[in-house]
């Protein structure tokens, strides 16, 4: 995606998982790399982004994670793919890491904004769910507040999980309105 952004041809983006900056932070298999959140903001183009999936590192089979991360709280999604629990910690840091990005690359902070999904950043992370830690969950949500805090970058927080429709649809609304559709 940062590639076709850079190159011209996406003229708006709706970013709702990010889920890459986890993999990257920690050494999962799904990372897009140091440049990942940056280039709409380079370019200038309007950005809804959010963070779904925060709350999951990736991994192949339960044979493929790591030694060092066995004892942390691992959900075998199917035979090929596990994934791993983000610490308070971690959380943290990943709202650091979005917040620096954006603000690092963006041209125009009216034309950006992030969306925190209050009630679960996945269809796991809900209520009830398997990753469900809202405490956890608020520390990303607490990074991103302290670190987009007077940048012009609007933050909108909805009492939804990522995965409700209006969620979706409030985000791709708003983008429109941004693009001038």
């Amino acid at each position: 995606m940062e590639r076709l952004i850079s190159e011209g041809e996406i003229d708006g983006v709706l970013d709702l998982t990010t889920t890459e900056l986890a993999d990257e932070l920690i050494g999962g298999i799904m990372s897009a790399g140091a440049s990942r959140l940056t280039a709409a903001g380079k370019a200038g183009l309007p950005q809804i982004v959010s963070v779904g999936a925060m709350d999951m590192v990736n991994f192949g089979s339960r044979a493929s994670v790591p030694e060092r991360f066995q004892r942390r709280k691992l959900l075998e999604h199917n035979p090929s793919i596990t994934l791993m629990r983000t610490t308070k910690e971690e959380c943290r840091k990943l709202g650091e890491v979005i917040s620096e990005r954006l603000k690092d690359s963006c041209t125009n902070s009216k034309e950006v904004e992030v969306w925190i999904p209050r009630q679960g950043v996945s269809m796991i992370a809900g209520e009830g769910g398997p990753f469900h830690d809202k405490e956890t969950d608020e520390a990303l949500f607490d990074a991103l507040r302290r670190g987009l805090a007077g940048s012009g970058i609007k933050l909108e927080e909805k009492d939804m999980m990522i995965n409700d429709p209006e969620f979706a649809t409030g985000m791709a609304r708003r983008l429109l309105e941004l693009m001038g559709v």
